[in-house]
């Protein structure tokens, strides 16, 4: 049997194509060389025909002539299919169509079917006819005697009234022991001449028994599929209940005419998914899974995103490897061999020669082997594509894979794997759009909260610093208390003086009006004066940030679009926004420069003012008798009055920051609180978004002690710092926190370090440096799994591997290859066998799996599509022969061997035999599966 080295792929069948021997409906008119010609011409990408004829293999042994002269090269294989008739009628009056499709591979194949042919038998008028061609001309003529001297008339007669009943026909075959082991029994089911057309009156026990009697049946109904297949009102068990096994969908053309050669109506074409052999179509009578029917090929997998074919390039001259490419499958690839056969090697370069990173990140985890003391070896992967992977350039090359090396999947759940494991747990999340969309948002807004937690601890120390150079100020001009009493004194000995002048009352009022217009004044010229000192701040601090601001909010920008640096579109948008900012605060700016270029004119009409006030004031202070005294205590007075007007708009400045400063810190802590409260949002979405019913998700906040701890290395660790996190920290310096009272320990935290119990802080770093430490995001996320509600870290290691096998293989919107090493590490056989081979099935439909198993039922219950054979050959080795080989093929290529399984090459025995000798359980592994379908 030919082997195909890439295991089984889908192509095109066509099992029911009539040949120009088939006398009913037959519009080839005997033309044999057309018909050939036809399908040799034909683009159709057809591989295998069942070429069809009525009770017979005439057109069969033609077609056998045929290609022994070197025709219809372009098919790979050809299958005898014998069309029968039998009863019940349906409903129409129309025989039940019932196909035999037979083994080719028999050398005596075509003698085997006429001798069994030549047992089947009808009876007519006491007398037996054989179902061969001489026999169905004899009944033609007793039928119709008019048919005596014409050939075909006689056989077309013969033909359309041989309908052996239902139970003869069902006796016959299982009375034939060669055919019965080299055949598939293939029904139709339309109402016309098919099962389904059966009246249910009094033959609905011979209906299903039909169906529980063949093993295929001829339909490209929707309808049909999905119920005999599971998927419809019934689901599989159900259907398994019924039929005793699911019952696959194939279809044919039924081509009677050239043009109708390969095309079925509505394209509805067969693909099946197995070696283009007999052998290989048996396997969907196990695997109904391997039938498609469709226009287009099942197989969508990006060219990309599967590799094609692996080799080793050998460079030490030691021989140990062949560089003949191992080919591989696009599903699901099994690497099977003995201890130390090299299996494991062999993924392991796989890998590493794709994305050599992650290799290294597994391997560190699960302390695997890394196959790197090999000297002169390099290594190559083909993609689909035609692109090539080498190891020797793999740093340069990496490409996305997921590598599962051999023990990873038990550490992931331990303390040094929980990263590895949220991360797990977060790609399944994020394969789910709405979640995505909401984590993309929610990220954003970390960022954000988080870039003005920063901005707000900036402004607080900026405060912190402009508040403690006005309050030198303040102290270099004098203390406000001490300069008020000064006035007060002052003003005191003045109006001693002036009532020793005997003023009037009316002078006495008039001058106190004047003094009150005179402070007036003075507040309202004080009051510009700070204004005007605002808006100098306010202007400069445009000019001098501006571009600071502006490139800030480039760079925010450019990292929530995720776009690059270089994009035009991204170019563009942020420079037209810029020149609109520059804009911005250009007119922002000559605003407040037309209100600074006001105030000189108002100061100097309060200055005009004020010197009209004092003006009137001094012809009252002429008639006073010390007037030297009277004028030496104004001008101490006016000295002492502007100095409190300077203290005054310094006190105000300072109040004003403070105000800005405890402002800035209920900001900064209401921040702190959202940060938090945005992670406990992250958390709550998770519980919506499960991806099974027996596996659950949650979430919750942790904080990342050793980044919280760089906050109390800021300090003296043998100082004060001890007491003020003691509501964290335990007396052997472990952390334990409370995400709920977090926020509320940090705004302690945070007052008792700027105050004056303040612990001291370590050399080179300053308050400002423990602040941004303390509000700090050392947030995380920490994944909980349970499986039907036990805690993963709870559980056995061969049932928690399973979980996270299972997560993993659920990553179904990843679509690279994952490459596993020995995933039934732990389990049993028959959580393997009832559980984990389902995973395995559903993941190999979106990704391609390489994986090294010592399992059978990972290999034959999981249908693999490829199995690979490792075999390491010790010393001596015959000439040529190298240190590892590798075979590859599908499960259904078998060799006859005497199964001692003896061997100098590899390819001296089919897979399945390599399967049944390596593996343990492989035999009962296949006839599990083919006890299933009622096969053996």
């Amino acid at each position: 049997m030919r082997l195909y080295e890439h295991g089984s792929e889908w192509r095109r069948w066509d099992l029911h194509v009539h040949t120009p021997d088939s006398v009913l409906e037959t519009q080839f008119k005997g033309d044999w060389d057309g018909y050939i010609s036809a399908i040799e011409q034909s683009d159709s990408g057809v591989a295998v025909i069942g070429f069809t004829d009525y009770y017979s293999i005439s057109g069969y042994e033609k077609v056998l002539a045929y290609r022994q002269d070197g025709r219809l090269g372009n098919i790979e294989t050809v299958i005898p299919n014998i069309e029968f008739r039998i009863t019940p009628n349906t409903g129409k009056h129309k025989g039940i169509n019932i196909h035999l499709l037979i083994n080719p591979e028999d050398p005596n194949h075509v003698d085997e079917i006429k001798i069994a042919l030549s047992r089947l038998n009808i009876n007519y008028l006491g007398q037996n006819y054989a179902c061969t061609e001489d026999q169905l001309r004899a009944y033609g003529r007793a039928l119709a005697p008019q048919t005596e001297n014409c050939r075909v008339a006689s056989l077309k007669e013969g033909i359309n009234n041989f309908k052996p009943s239902y139970d003869t026909f069902k006796k016959w075959y299982n009375g034939e022991k060669w055919l019965r082991e080299n055949s598939i029994v293939i029904a139709a089911n339309g109402s016309n001449d098919g099962v389904s057309g059966i009246r249910d009156g009094g033959f609905t026990g011979i209906k299903k028994d039909i169906y529980q009697f063949i093993d295929m049946v001829f339909s490209a109904t929707p309808s049909d599929i999905n119920y005999f297949t599971g998927q419809g009102t019934k689901n599989r068990k159900e259907i398994v209940a019924e039929l005793g096994r699911l019952v696959p969908c194939v279809h044919g053309s039924d081509a009677h005419a050239i043009d109708k050669l390969f095309e079925p109506d509505q394209k509805r074409y067969c693909w099946i998914k197995a070696d283009p052999t007999f052998n290989g179509l048996k396997q969907v009578v196990f695997e109904p899974d391997r039938a498609f029917i469709g226009e287009l090929s099942p197989e969508m997998k990006a060219e990309y995103q599967t590799i094609k074919q692996v080799r080793y390039i050998d460079n030490s001259g030691a021989n140990k490897f062949s560089t003949k490419w191992i080919p591989l499958n696009k599903d699901l690839n099994t690497i099977i061999g003995g201890k130390s056969s090299g299996k494991s090697m062999l993924l392991y370069h796989i890998a590493k020669t794709i994305n050599p990173n992650e290799v290294l990140t597994r391997v560190e985890l699960s302390k695997s082997s890394t196959y790197s003391d090999i000297p002169n070896l390099d290594f190559e992967v083909e993609w689909s594509n035609n692109e090539v992977s080498k190891l020797s350039d793999a740093d340069d090359q990496a490409k996305a894979i997921t590598y599962i090396p051999q023990l990873y999947i038990n550490q992931l759940a331990d303390k040094d794997g929980r990263e590895d494991l949220n991360e797990l747990i977060s790609k399944t999340l994020l394969q789910n759009e709405q979640y995505k969309d909401f984590v993309n948002a929610l990220e954003s807004r970390v960022r954000t909260v988080n870039s003005s937690i920063n901005d707000k601890i900036d402004t607080r120390f900026l405060l912190i610093s402009e508040y403690q150079k006005l309050f030198n100020e303040l102290n270099e001009i004098g203390n406000d208390k001490s300069v008020k009493n000064e006035i007060a004194a002052l003003e005191a000995r003045a109006k001693e003086i002036r009532e020793n002048s005997k003023w009037t009352d009316e002078q006495e009022k008039h001058y106190a009006y004047l003094v009150h217009r005179r402070q007036c004044v003075i507040r309202a010229k004080n009051r510009l004066t700070y204004i005007q000192s605002g808006l100098q701040r306010f202007t400069e601090s445009i000019d001098n940030r501006q571009d600071q601001w502006i490139d800030t909010i480039r760079g925010q920008l450019q990292q929530d679009s995720g776009l690059i640096a270089q994009s035009n579109v991204l170019k563009g948008l942020l420079d037209s926004m810029q020149k609109d900012l520059v804009a911005g605060f250009s007119t922002t700016k000559d605003t407040a420069n037309k209100k600074l270029e006001s105030i000189p004119d108002r100061l100097a009409a309060l200055k005009e003012k004020l010197e009209g006030i004092e003006r009137e004031l001094n012809p009252l202070e002429e008639d006073v008798k010390d007037k030297a005294a009277l004028e030496q205590l104004n001008k101490q007075l006016k000295a002492e009055r502007e100095k409190l007007a300077r203290i005054n708009v310094k006190i105000k400045e300072l109040e004003a920051i403070t105000k800005k400063g405890e402002e800035c810190i209920k900001e900064l802590n209401e921040q702190f609180i959202s940060l938090i409260n945005l992670y406990k949002s992250h958390c709550a979405i998770v519980s919506d978004h499960q991806m099974d019913d027996d596996i659950k998700i949650e979430a919750r906040v942790v904080v990342d002690a050793p980044k919280f701890d760089s906050f109390v290395s800021c300090y003296h660790k043998s100082g004060a710092i001890r007491t003020v996190v003691n509501d964290v920290q335990d007396d052997n310096g472990d952390y334990h926190f409370d995400v709920d009272t977090h926020a509320a320990f940090v705004e302690k935290t945070a007052n008792t370090i700027r105050g004056s119990q303040s612990p001291t802080l370590r050399k080179n770093h300053s308050l400002k440096d423990a602040y941004k430490l303390l509000y700090a995001d050392y947030f995380g996320i920490d994944f909980l799994v349970t499986y039907k509600n036990d805690s993963i870290v709870h559980m056995s290691p061969g049932k928690r591997g399973l979980v996270l096998l299972s997560l993993m293989l659920e990553l179904s919107n990843s679509t690279h290859p994952i490459l596993i090493d020995q995933p039934e590490d732990n389990l049993d056989n028959r959580t393997i066998y009832s559980e984990l081979k389902d995973f395995v099935r559903k993941c190999k439909s979106k990704r391609q799996i390489i994986m090294v198993t010592h399992n059978a039922n990972l290999v034959v219950a999981a249908d693999a599509e490829c199995v690979v054979v490792a075999d390491q050959r010790g010393q001596p080795r015959t000439a040529g022969a190298h240190q590892f080989e590798y075979l590859s093929g599908s499960l259904e290529h078998s060799l006859k061997c005497d199964n001692n399984y003896d061997y100098q090459s590899l390819d001296e025995l089919g897979i399945r035999q390599h399967v049944c000798h390596i593996l343990e359980g492989g035999i009962s592994a296949f006839k599990e599966r083919e006890q299933k379908y009622n096969l053996l």
